[in-house]
């Protein structure tokens, strides 16, 4: 599927999508791991629970009972606390920022700022997790992880035949169960939210677009028989169809980037009050918009500065939102 993890094959991802399966090689043998449905969630959310339930009758401090330790210890203070809660606020308010504008220099600014902010934040939350160790929580989701792993893995292409029993999965060495969930890993990340909405933004996915309205037309299932990949395709497929409808002039350059397609898509919304606005005053120019920013929104400057009042003459006077965004590429 892929050389790197910045290079995925999108058709490849699509074909796992569908089919609902990845083949994963495992000591040099092919097996089958099926991919998370809804329903296999919440059969995980109770496995959790239980294996919660285990760790605190060995004795495994929660979570909250190892920061209280390190309280105590003066290893982590109120302080501490604060600076992530800060930088959590700060994250959130530049992504509530971002929403709120329209020119594209603002817009790069804003989401270069953002990635800083985040990055800044991961480590913060890095340093806590390794003071605060091993805890209920996280002896739980790693549980979890390792269980459904195994239980995704079948020996044959129909997933009628698992390859690990209960009994197996808590004989498997350490070793073994580290090679089986690398060769897991390799193979399933990349199935995130971002690669997902890349494989609707290839070339070749264009034409199942008009099927998108009818889930049968896909798969020929039932709804909650789909694995959440498969479900995500649906919906962000229905998304996009509806953006490119309604945004014809998306440019080119980021028509098979998601993000910063939608982010164009709320800049056009933002800035209609904008385009809106132009000529109150006489004003022909947008506040602080540079010619990229022109271009990015698909606004035709009007040449050398010139009032918007002489296309209004043009109009016999009078300008309403339609002719204003007309002077739009």
């Amino acid at each position: 599927m892929t050389s790197t993890h910045d290079q995925v094959n999108f058709r490849y991802l699509f074909k796992d999508i569908v089919q609902g399966f990845s083949e994963v090689e495992v000591n040099g043998a092919t097996l089958y791991v099926k991919h998370l449905s809804s329903l296999d969630q919440v059969d995980l959310e109770v496995l959790e629970e239980t294996f919660r339930n285990k760790a605190q009758k060995r004795e495994l401090p929660t979570e909250e009972e190892a920061l209280a330790r390190l309280r105590e210890e003066e290893m982590w203070t109120k302080k501490d606390d604060s600076e992530i809660s800060q930088q959590k606020l700060h994250v959130q308010a530049l992504e509530n920022t971002g929403k709120q504008l329209y020119l594209k220099t603002d817009i790069e600014k804003n989401s270069s700022e953002k990635e800083e902010a985040q990055k800044k934040l991961n480590q913060l939350m890095d340093v806590k997790g390794n003071l605060v160790g091993q805890t209920c929580e996280k002896y739980a989701k790693s549980r979890v992880s390792d269980h459904y792993i195994l239980k995704s893995f079948y020996k044959d292409i129909d997933l009628e035949q698992q390859c690990y029993s209960e009994e197996e999965m808590d004989e498997l060495g350490k070793e073994e169960l580290v090679s089986i969930i690398q060769a897991y890993n390799q193979r399933l990340f990349s199935f995130t939210d971002d690669n997902i909405q890349k494989v609707i933004l290839q070339d070749f996915y264009s034409a199942y677009f008009p099927f998108s309205d009818n889930v049968m037309n896909f798969y020929n299932k039932p709804l909650f028989d789909l694995s959440l990949n498969q479900v995500k395709l649906i919906v962000f497929t229905r998304m996009f169809k509806n953006i490119f409808e309604s945004y014809p002039k998306i440019p080119e350059t980021i028509k098979k980037d998601p993000e910063k397609i939608i982010s164009y898509v709320n800049a056009q919304d933002k800035a209609k009050d904008a385009v809106s606005n132009l000529d109150k005053e006489g004003a022909s120019t947008i506040v602080g918009a540079k010619p990229e920013d022109y271009e990015y929104l698909g606004y035709k400057q009007t040449p050398q500065g010139a009032s918007l009042s002489e296309q209004l003459k043009k109009k016999g006077g009078r300008m309403n939102m339609k002719d204003l965004m007309e002077t739009m590429g």
